[in-house]
């Protein structure tokens, strides 16, 4: 059975590489570097140490875990990802790269579904949950922030990359129509776009507190298009692995346009999160 998210970003990569994020092209001219530069970015938000023991509610392929490890050099890594053939990747990729104790603990399964929280943390209190690119596509985001608030340890720290709505935009648009079949198209329960006061009154009613929202929709959405098919002709010239599908072109063209679109129109903004739990 196909899935929705699967391994198709890997022909956007550089051999050996498997990002899968929409990326952060303030200085980056491939795919994987800004792929990375996001989640770097994430890191440095979410304040990842040494100390740190991460869950990863969305991990994608894995790359983003060897970043926590090497980059961050976290104490502990756990992980929940949705799909079964990016998970099997991740965990080779892990073992590859001798991070053997973090490919046992991540595990496939529904992140808005407690047991696979008690699955994947077998007890323990993470000191961060990250989200890098994925938030949007979980069931029901609400009960996300409700269930890190529920497994955080004290004083934990909630980070992600998310969409919200542009402060300007009204559900009662034209465009709105266009966004809400957008939306179905790519698997994002429209209830989980809403506006930054709203996306604010979920936080704090799950139990967070001392909330950041940075807006880098400008070096995200509007990029993303151009650096993608500067990223494809690189990888033609032999930086990568392989050419794309038909069918991911269409997909990966159209999302480029409607990013820039989304983002033109002051339609949504793509924003960095963080949160702490309230003690």
């Amino acid at each position: 059975m196909s899935e929705f998210h699967d391994l198709a970003e890997l022909a956007l990569n550089r051999e050996g590489q498997s990002w899968g994020n929409l990326g952060y092209w303030e200085s980056a001219t491939h795919y994987s570097d800004a792929c990375r530069a996001l989640a770097k970015l994430l890191g440095e938000q979410a304040g990842l140490d040494h100390h740190s023991r991460v869950l990863d509610a969305g991990f994608g392929c894995g790359d983003q875990l060897l970043l926590w490890c090497d980059q961050f050099d976290v104490a502990q890594i756990d992980g929940v990802n949705l799909s079964r053939s990016q998970t099997a990747h991740a965990k080779d990729l892990l073992r590859q790269n001798r991070q053997t104790k973090a490919a046992d603990t991540i595990v496939q399964g529904d992140i808005n579904d407690p047991d696979v929280w008690s699955a994947a943390l077998n007890g323990a209190r993470p000191s961060h949950v990250l989200a890098l690119d994925c938030a949007y596509h979980f069931p029901d985001r609400p009960d996300f922030f409700a269930l890190a608030q529920q497994h955080l340890a004290p004083a934990g720290r909630l980070a992600l990359t998310d969409f919200m709505l542009a402060d300007q935009h009204r559900t009662d648009s034209p465009m709105h129509r266009l966004l809400r079949w957008m939306l179905k198209r790519s698997h994002i329960a429209e209830a989980n776009i809403v506006h930054r006061d709203q996306y604010l009154r979920q936080l704090r009613d799950a139990g967070f507190d001392a909330i950041h929202i940075v807006d880098i929709s400008e070096q995200v959405m509007p990029a993303f298009a151009q650096g993608l098919r500067a990223s494809r002709r690189k990888n033609r010239n032999g930086a990568g692995r392989s050419k794309l599908g038909w069918s991911s072109r269409i997909k990966y063209n159209v999302t480029g346009r409607f990013l820039t679109w989304a983002y033109r129109r002051s339609i949504l903004r793509y924003c960095l999160i963080s949160a702490t739990r309230i003690i």
